[in-house]
């Protein structure tokens, strides 16, 4: 099924105006209710929409926002959109594009495959400036069945993974990765090698570990222990210790093409938050936890 399949071009349009977040959702609101039959329509939907986005955010990094409503007894999949020729800043990021999608409860592969394909769009600038020149809702369809995007049918890794991550060399340092990973406030983060080629992990707990003393780790609790002087050895040899001294390399890895549910498996089996994401040898994304309870089971 191709994306321009989903969409109505009565539900698409190109704003002008100076508009605030509620006015463009009224907009959108207005369009969908003037001719699709919906459970809740009108304020009710409105308000429903601005409740979910008080949840979590529904802008991207590349200036699109998709906020989403899964509606109950609604056996449909609407996508209205609107393309903004004045920016607007949804929590800090600055949004020109956004499409507003009302789904069944029972929709989720749907919702998040459209998303996925919406999302790949916004990072092409020549379609988006393509998109946005045109006149009408018909002109959008038009393009989009020219670019033939596809939405498929079933989710995989690969469509809710953060793609491009952080990631570090096994030469660098703990005071390297230490400063890394609290720039991007992650507890951990893949090892790469030359050609971004996949080596293992490392987290915050095995930097932790450097200033335990093994025969600490042998004995039942620490209890008798007041000090912070274990834990100076973190300080004297972060500049020494290197990421290769004490990563992971347990070949625990998930492939784009894998399920969410063989993701959680592996996740519980191994007691990991997060994964790293790899293909033909090379780290490709990584998936979180959290990514997998906001993207796939709240969504």
């Amino acid at each position: 099924m191709q994306l321009a399949s989903f969409l109505d071009a009565l539900d698409i349009c190109h704003e002008h105006r100076i508009l605030s977040k509620h006015q463009v959702y009224e907009h959108l609101v207005d369009r969908i209710c003037a001719h699709h039959h919906l459970p809740i329509s009108g304020k009710g939907l409105l308000d429903l929409i601005l409740r979910r986005d008080e949840e979590s955010t529904t802008a991207y990094s590349t200036g699109i926002a998709i906020p989403h409503i899964r509606m109950e007894g609604f056996q449909d999949t609407v996508v209205a959109m609107t393309f903004l020729q004045n920016p607007l800043v949804f929590d800090g990021i600055t949004v020109s594009w956004v499409v507003l999608i009302i789904t069944d409860k029972s929709s989720s592969n749907i919702y998040l495959n459209i998303v996925a394909a919406l999302l790949k769009l916004s990072k092409d600038a020549p379609a988006m400036s393509a998109l946005s020149s045109t006149t009408d809702g018909h002109g959008v369809i038009h393009l989009l069945k020219k670019m033939n995007i596809a939405i498929k049918k079933d989710v995989c890794i690969a469509d809710v993974m953060i793609q491009n991550p952080v990631s570090i060399n096994p030469t660098s340092t703990l005071k390297e990765l230490n400063i890394l990973m609290s720039l991007h406030q992650v507890a951990g983060l893949p090892v790469v090698g030359e050609g971004n080629k996949y080596l293992g992990e490392v987290n915050i707990l095995d930097v932790l570990k450097v200033g335990i003393p093994e025969y600490l780790m042998m004995l039942d609790n620490l209890n008798f222990l007041t000090s912070f002087e274990p834990l100076e050895k973190l300080f004297d040899k972060q500049d020494v210790i290197k990421v290769s001294d004490i990563m992971v390399t347990d070949g625990v890895f998930l492939r784009p093409e894998a399920s969410v549910i063989e993701a959680v498996f592996e996740m519980i089996s191994h007691h990991k938050r997060y994964m790293s994401v790899v293909k033909d040898g090379a780290l490709v994304g990584v998936v979180t936890a959290m990514d997998i309870l906001r993207k796939v089971i709240t969504a």
